[in-house]
């Protein structure tokens, strides 16, 4: 028996609107639909907690933006199961399909017709303290700049005078850390980008470490909380003299694809490469 999930980001217009015609499209083919609580009421649908909306379910429906695909991502914890993004808003890396295009993308799924795209995600450590990132790690103190003393491999790399550090994914490679200078990596590609946030030093850039090294960031914090910010989803207050252990995770995210696009032509689309500026 099929069992869809469906998480939603509700404060996107026509929302929904747009769940109750996927429930309703889910019930003639005989699919059950899990919808999250919180999104609202649909006839022929099942309410679950948005934690445990994956529990029973065969893949995952994230209906938003990315940030909508992150939290589905955190909400499935270590149970990870694929994920079909469809995109109600304007860029979207990591959404699989429209809004305009989703009816032909599903039935293509409810078909068979795709096939599933692991990607590779972070694990920072804290004590005893777990936090799973499919973008990127995010340390900083919110109001000046914080100091970092970064190690790979208990070598000593660097020691950060900035607003701030991410350790990014080639997943997240596309998102925060290309806003702050960060390059583009291939998602397949096994490898974390640091990228420092404004460096008070001129002659620091963002670097590309392999995913089979260890990395260890010690906060700098004084007077101020650093925080530490795993996807956007999870916040963690750190201590003066705090390590965090920054790894390859165990886990990985599985998208969903039925398109034969390739990333550069992904990339052409998203960020407009090969038009003329007007």
């Amino acid at each position: 028996m099929k069992r869809w999930g469906i998480i939603v980001n509700s404060r996107r217009p026509d929302a929904a609107a747009v769940v109750a015609q996927l429930v309703a499209w889910m019930r003639e083919r005989k699919i059950e639909a899990v919808v999250e609580e919180g999104a609202g009421a649909f006839e022929g649908a099942e309410q679950a907690p948005e934690n445990k909306a994956s529990t029973f379910c065969n893949m995952m429906l994230a209906l938003g933006g990315d940030g909508t695909i992150l939290r589905t991502v955190h909400l499935m914890g270590e149970h990870q199961k694929p994920i079909l993004g469809i995109n109600l808003g304007s860029l979207g890396f990591l959404t699989e399909t429209s809004q305009a295009e989703m009816w032909q993308t599903l039935e293509q799924v409810d078909c068979g017709r795709y096939r599933t795209e692991e990607r590779a995600m972070v694990l920072a450590e804290c004590g005893k303290e777990r936090f799973y990132a499919l973008n990127d790690l995010d340390i900083r103190v919110p109001t000046r700049l914080i100091e970092l003393t970064v190690e790979v491999d208990k070598e000593f790399l660097n020691r950060y005078y900035a607003d701030g550090l991410l350790v990014a994914t080639p997943t997240g490679s596309t998102a925060y850390s290309l806003a702050a200078g960060g390059p583009i990596v291939q998602p397949d590609m096994s490898v974390f980008v640091l990228t420092p946030i404004c460096p008070h030093t001129l002659g620091i850039r963002p670097m590309i470490v392999g995913m089979d090294k260890t990395i260890e960031v010690t906060v700098h914090g004084k007077r101020e909380h650093c925080l530490l910010v795993a996807d956007g989803q999870q916040v963690r207050e750190l201590a003066d003299g705090e390590k965090i252990v920054v790894r390859k995770a165990d886990r990985t995210v599985k998208l969903i694809k039925t398109q034969q696009t390739s990333f550069y032509s992904v990339l052409r689309a998203k960020l407009k490469w090969g038009a003329r500026g007007e």
